[in-house]
């Protein structure tokens, strides 16, 4: 390994786990509608694109790879991977893409819910839409540090908004053969599910998307009144 694992290669994991934690919960609830036909779409699946190797530590994952390359591989398996299986799922069924962006959502109020135990916040914090922006960041993979990730328009403890330029996602999402807007739909479902995790009255609003033919993506958190 050419470098030293520090602080930001396992934050960087961190998230990287979020995304295949959501795989998972999306994969769960294809089982739980589908049955055993859930099972054979994703025997195929995982020929071409391997399930996760689990919990394996971080080092043993990169072992002599260099770590920003190791650390990008991991992340475009993980995007690749989900996208894939969503992709294989609505090619047969019709309403397979609801039920992916169902279970994103659950599963982003779970995170919400783990974020606030994890980060020990208070009331207050949880009332504060810039501080539960600030939390997501440390769960919601956005690509790498380099990337120009989500960026903060406008931010106050009752509306927090931010935007994209360029999706980070959107190429491993069209090499798995995934429609654009199905996946962000499912991304977003995971935000909204984040907020209302960290507080009940946090709404959520993608405002622009460019999976609608918009030039840039803007989102926000707000308390709703």
């Amino acid at each position: 390994m050419s470098l030293v694992l520090g602080p930001i290669h396992h934050w960087m994991y961190g998230k990287i786990k979020t995304t295949e934690a959501r795989e998972s919960a999306i994969v769960s609830a294809f089982k739980t509608r589908y049955g055993a036909e859930a099972d054979k779409i994703l025997d195929q699946v995982y020929k071409k694109y391997p399930k996760s190797a689990g919990n394996k530590p971080l080092e043993e994952l990169l072992a002599n790879k260099a770590i920003h390359q190791g650390i990008q591989s991991l992340i475009i398996a993980a995007e690749t991977r989900e996208a894939a299986t969503i992709a294989s799922f609505c090619a047969k069924f019709n309403d397979a893409a609801q039920i992916a962006a169902e279970a994103a959502h659950e599963y982003g109020i779970s995170c919400g819910k783990e974020a606030i135990k994890s980060k020990g916040l208070t009331p207050a914090d949880c009332s504060n839409t810039a501080k539960a922006f600030e939390v997501m960041g440390e769960y919601l993979c956005d690509g790498m540090p380099c990337d120009r990730g989500a960026q903060v328009v406008a931010e106050s403890e009752k509306s927090t908004s931010w935007d994209h330029e360029s999706c980070v996602h959107e190429p491993y999402w069209q090499d798995a053969g995934a429609d654009f807007l199905t996946m962000c739909n499912i991304v977003n479902e995971w935000i909204a599910g984040f907020g209302e995790g960290i507080n009940s009255q946090i709404g959520y609003k993608r405002e622009k998307a460019l999976a609608t033919g918009d030039a840039s993506c803007l989102s926000n958190f707000t308390i709703k009144s």
